[in-house]
C-alpha cells in the first residue's frame, strides 16, 4: 500500500509540472519519500496512507517527532547533493484507501523551518 501511495504521489506531482529528483532516498538515518522540483522550488514530499482510518488519519501520522527527523533528512540531503533550489518546501501526500477509491490530498508547507538555500 504505502509504495503505491508513493507512485500515486509520483503521478500527482508529474501531472502538475514537478520535476521528481529522488524517490526513496535513503541514509542511515532515514528515508525521504520523495523530492521534487518545479522552478526555484525543492519540494521534500513526505507520504503517509491508510487502509483504514481506525488509527487516524494519513495526516495524523505525521507526528512532531516525524516532522523533526524529515528537517534532518532534508539538511542532509542539501548538503550531500547540493540542489540549485532558493526556496525549500515540506509538503504531506496524504492517500486515504479506506474508500472505494484512493483519496490524495495535498498539503503544502507542512513543516516550519528557516534553513533556505
Amino acid at each position: 500500500m504505502g509504495s503505491f501511495a508513493e507512485k500515486l504521489a509520483v503521478w500527482y506531482f508529474r501531472l502538475k509540472g514537478y520535476h521528481v529528483c529522488a524517490k526513496n532516498w535513503r541514509t542511515r538515518f532515514g528515508e525521504l519519500d520523495l523530492v521534487v522540483k518545479k522552478g526555484k522550488t525543492l519540494v521534500f514530499v513526505e507520504v503517509k496512507a491508510r487502509r483504514s482510518l481506525r488509527k487516524g488519519s494519513p495526516e495524523e501520522a505525521l507526528t512532531p517527532a516525524k516532522k523533526k527527523k524529515i528537517l534532518s533528512l532534508a539538511k542532509l540531503y542539501l548538503q550531500k547533493e547540493k540542489p540549485k533550489a532558493q526556496v525549500l518546501r515540506f509538503d504531506l501526500i496524504a492517500v486515504d484507501f479506506s474508500g472505494e477509491k484512493p483519496q490524495l490530498r495535498h498539503y503544502q508547507g507542512v513543516i516550519e523551518d528557516d534553513y533556505q538555500t
